[in-house]
This record gives C-alpha cells, structure tokens and sequence, in this order.
C-alpha cells in the first residue's frame, strides 16, 4: 500500500533532516475525519452506491485500492506515535520519541500530554470525556505510556500486552432507538449474518443506522423483535451493539423475525447447521459467497494474486465476468479494460499475477479453495500427506480423519467437498488452466545441509537478521521440525531475535530452552 500512503499529504517523503540515522521505523494510524467520510458518502448516494459504514473500515479499504488517484481523493491522514527499528540514534524516552517524529517532519497528534502523577493525569482524561467528541475523528478513549524506555523495558510483557502501557476506555455511549428491519448478509462460507436496520441515533459523535445481530441465537436470547425498542451502544465507540431489546415498549404491532428458507442473493436452500446457532446458504454458485472466496483465494497466505482487490472482486462478480474461481484464469485483457477504472497497466499487472499463482502448488491452492474448516495449518497437512490432488480426492473421510490433525469433523467436511460436483468441476477447471495441484516433496535435511530436526518444536519470536518469520519457519519444517506460534511446556525451543516480547517469557517461565539466531544456525549445522 505503499503508492497509497504517498498520497498522504501531511507524511513526508523524505526525513526532514540532514543528518538522518541508517534506519528509522515510524509506526503510526492512518484515518479518515468525520467530515471525509460524510463528504465521500454524500457522493456515493448521490451515485446510487452504498454509503461506507465508518471512517475505520473506509480508511482500510482506501489503503489497499489499486489506484493511488482514488486514494488521493479520500484525504486520508496519519498520527505518528511510536518507533520501531532505529539506528544511528539513541532515544532514550517515548516523549523524545515523539520530539524525533516532529522534527523529521512526520505528524504527532497535537494533544499528547506528559504528566509526574497519576492524579494531574487522571484528571487531564477525565477533562476529555466530552471534548474528544468536539475532535474531527472519531476515539473512544486514550493511551497511556511510561515514558522512560529502560522503565518499559524493565517492566516488560505478561503473556498477551507489554506491562508499560494501557488503553484508558471511556464508558460507551448508549442510546434507545426503533428496530425497523433485519436483513441478512451472505459470508464466504454461506453463513448468513442478520443485520439489524435503525432509526438514525447519535452515538459518540456519529449516526448509527446498522448494527449485527450476530446469528439466531443471539436474537433469541435477547427476544429481538422487528419494530422493538432497543438500546444501542457503540463497542470500544467503533462497532454499534445492540444491547437489549425493551419489552416494556411493545405496542403489539412487533413481529419476530424468521431466517429465510432460501438465500436472499442467489435464491438457493438455506438450513441450519445440526446444533449450531448458525443459517448456511447452500448454493455453489452464489454471488455474495463468491465474492468473499475470491478475496481468499487471492490473499497473500493463499494464492497471493497481486492486483485482485476487494473493488476489482466486486467489478469482477458483478459484470458476470467470474462466475466461479477457475473463472480468474480465462480473462483476457480486453475483458478486464471494459471495466470502470481499470487501465491498461493494472490490467495487465493482474492477468500477470494470476499467472504467476499457477505455480504456487498444492498447499496454496487447498488454502485458497475455502473448503470449511480447512486453513493454512490443514491445508499444509493435507498436501504433505497426499502429495498431489488425485489423491486427496480418492481419500475416504476415514481416511483423512486419520491424518494427524485433521480429525473426524474436518475429514468428513473435506471429503464432502471432494465428492460434490461444485469441489471436483473446480478441481477439474484449475487443471486444464495449467494449475500446479501437486506438492513438491521437502528436500531431505541432508540435502540442504542442515540437522534433522524431526520430532523437535520451535516457536520463532522477535525480529531476526538473517531470516524473516516464514524463511525460518519453511526452513525449521524443512529440516522435520514444527514451527507453531504459541509456546507450552511441549515446545522444544524457542528462537529468539530483537524485541521478542511476552513469547520469551513464556519460554523463560516453562524452562523452554531460547536460541539466538546464531545459536539456531548452530543448532542445525550452518
């Protein structure tokens, strides 16, 4: 994203300094102010589109659209407030980390505040709790930090936050307004998701008109009504929630609501899952799942097909020109440069990038098929057990179950897939594109030169010099070892590089033995 981040106008593209260290990490937000959005959602309506739901989800959808002139017109600014890798450069405080971005030109919110007691800051947040909302952004609270670095260092982490620093959360706004329709919404897997739509109510600052429901359960428990009076609060002042509904102020005239038998974008089956809470769309070829899958399909842990956005996904299903995931790889130029806003440059870097996913092999590909309750972790289980697709295809669900992993409810739900006529048309159209559905056998650890590290369990925290995170980890399952992100009292070693955080001292507190990244390459015979 970053063609989109240049657009910025208030971040610089050079440090403004001439003596600038050998490296500086700035780490920051980008936002959208209240204005903005209302401006770009005025637009929108005015074109017949759907307005954006809030200035978060805006501001990251903006990021990752292709064209950075599209990105310009949405004026997105950016706060900068911490560092990351500095060199060159001693810093020795979070308020001279602050001072630093200032004076390198990057923008530092204008209200941050250093205190010597607890009470002259407790009494500054509590000054805030009704200006914030005079602020031309949105914020449901305010970050608290112990300024002196060696001070954040001895304090360090517990298992999930560093102990240096908390979120001060003020107390969510609650309002009561009218329910006046439930709609659903159709998730990648089939799930319909019921929306609630509202009489428009203030809520820290912004009108709230939409907020989930959740799934059948939710809106039994709560006896939500089409028609109720319910109270409404923003969670964390982002995401509305309604709370509750008010009995007491039923006229009568409320009904309750009842999922669709039949999928409300491409008219299929609906059924409820046996002991779930949850209403599934059975139909292969609707639109709203299709969408969602080909996001995954292209996402950068599956496929990684540069260029298929959210905004191009959209193009793409509603034109009709992909009507199903093979459907990526018969497009043609000409076809894609019928479509709004896309040029012959972008084009083109798509059609390269979906040929470029051809090779990207078995585990890529069982990952990018959204098969239900098959990810990253099961995809690459499956493919090093079976080898090649026709394989995993002959399996019986007792046969995958017995995989070590997968289980019973994953093997009976990846067999389903593999003997319906949607999961072997895809498999069968992927072929004859000249999509790779094999899986290249690991080379041995002596072919590479390294240790056998079979039966022995790394987790890799912190930043390392020599590796980045999935180098190490592909190269420690290489060697026969399993790399997992989370340390237990099983875990076998730990490799640890620059500001490795709360995994160290787990590892310290279960006695894990920790490597350094030389003491890794030891360990393995580099």
């Amino acid at each position: 994203m970053t063609h989109n981040l240049k657009t910025i106008r208030g971040l610089p593209l050079r440090l403004r300094t001439k003596k600038p260290p050998r490296a500086f990490e700035a780490r920051g937000e980008v936002y959208m102010t209240t204005q903005e959005l209302a401006r770009i959602n005025r637009a929108r309506t005015a074109k017949g589109l759907e307005p954006f739901a809030n200035p978060r989800n805006s501001t990251a959808g903006s990021l990752k659209l292709l064209d950075p002139r599209q990105c310009a017109q949405r004026n997105l600014q950016l706060f900068a407030y911490s560092l990351g890798v500095v060199e060159g450069l001693t810093i020795k405080s979070q308020w001279e980390a602050l001072e630093h971005l200032k004076e390198y030109g990057l923008p530092v919110n204008p209200h941050i505040a250093k205190f010597d007691s607890i009470d002259a800051m407790l009494e500054h947040i509590t000054g805030w709790a009704e200006r914030r909302h005079d602020l031309p952004y949105e914020t449901d609270g305010m970050v608290i930090k112990v300024n002196d670095f060696d001070q954040q260092r001895r304090l360090g982490y517990t298992s999930k936050a560093p102990r240096w620093v908390v979120a001060y959360k003020y107390e969510a706004e609650q309002a009561l307004t009218r329910l006046l329709k439930i709609e659903v919404q159709v998730g990648k897997t089939g799930i319909l998701t019921p929306v609630a739509h509202l009489e428009p109510v203030k809520l820290a600052g912004t009108t709230v008109a939409r907020a989930s429901l959740h799934n059948a359960d939710e809106i039994a428990r709560k006896d939500i009504r089409i028609g109720d009076t319910v109270l409404v609060e923003k969670a964390g002042e982002i995401i509305p929630y309604v709370i509750r509904s008010e009995p007491g102020a039923r006229t009568g005239s409320e009904k309750a609501f009842h999922f669709p038998s039949k999928c409300p974008v491409c008219g299929a089956p609906v059924e409820r899952e046996e002991g779930g809470a949850y209403f599934r769309c059975m139909g292969p070829a609707c639109p709203a799942q299709l969408k969602e899958r080909l996001r995954f399909f292209a996402h950068r842990n599956a496929m990684d097909i540069e260029g298929l956005g959210s905004a191009m996904v959209e193009q793409l299903v509603d034109t009709g020109l992909v009507k199903s995931i093979p459907d990526l790889y018969r497009m043609t130029l000409d076809q894609l440069l019928e479509l709004e806003r896309v040029g012959k440059k972008s084009a083109q870097n798509l059609l390269d990038g979906i040929a470029a996913s051809k090779e990207r092999g078995l585990t890529r590909v069982l990952t990018g098929l959204g098969i239900r309750h098959v990810g990253e972790h099961v995809a690459e289980l499956l493919a090093g057990e079976f080898g090649d697709i026709d394989e995993l295809m002959k399996a019986s669900a007792e046969r995958l179950a017995q995989v070590e992993g997968i289980g019973r409810e994953r093997g009976e739900s990846i067999h389903k897939f593999f003997q319906s006529t949607a999961g072997r048309k895809a498999v069968e159209d992927l072929r004859s594109h000249g999509v790779k559905l094999t899986e290249d056998a690991r080379p041995k650890p002596a072919d590479i030169g390294g240790a056998d590290l079979s039966g022995k369990t790394f987790v890799v925290t912190g930043t390392l010099a020599r590796y980045s995170r999935d180098e190490i980890e592909d190269l420690i399952k290489t060697l026969g070892g399993k790399a997992t992100g989370s340390v237990s009292k099983k875990t076998d070693y730990v490799v640890a590089g620059e500001k490795a955080g709360s995994k160290l001292d787990k590892a310290r507190e279960f006695g894990v033995p920790v490597l350094s990244e030389d003491e890794f390459d030891k360990l393995i015979g580099r």
